[in-house]
């Protein structure tokens, strides 16, 4: 065997070796996200948390809105797979900070997901900010 096809054969067991030990599933990637009700100020309610990227990706944070304020912070949670709406979740604050439980997205392979935040007023009117989309990378 003449010495290039010796290099070709330690280069491929090498190769077939690290194969062996890398992992075949990669760590399932964490996203933090931060949306305001309008953009240039969060004093009127905001959400924030973590997105657990997974086949079924899972939310969690908390949606805060302002003390004794006459009004309540919706937070809007939109799951697409590409460009269609899959599932979707609401979460509410009346008055100050509210921790939600998980929210489990019932759709497999999402790979974006949408979040606004509304401010529902004590007229019955809804005005909502500019979504946020984040992105499986």
């Amino acid at each position: 065997m003449n010495k290039f096809a010796r290099i070709g054969v330690i280069a491929a067991a090498l190769l077939g070796a690290a194969q062996i030990a890398s992992p075949a599933v990669a760590a399932t990637p964490n996203e933090a996200y931060s949306v305001c009700f309008k953009n240039s100020d969060c004093n009127m309610g905001y959400t924030v948390g973590n997105i657990q990227w997974d086949n079924y990706p899972v939310i969690t944070g908390s949606v805060v809105n302002r003390l004794n304020s006459p009004h309540s912070t919706t937070a809007v949670f939109e799951s697409y797979f590409h460009d269609t709406k899959v599932d979707s979740a609401t979460r509410t604050s009346r008055d100050g900070n509210l921790t939600f439980s998980p929210i489990y997205v019932n759709a497999y392979n999402v790979n974006r997901i949408k979040i606004t935040v509304c401010q529902n007023w004590e007229t019955g009117v809804t005005d909502c900010g500019s979504p946020e989309n984040y992105r499986l990378a």
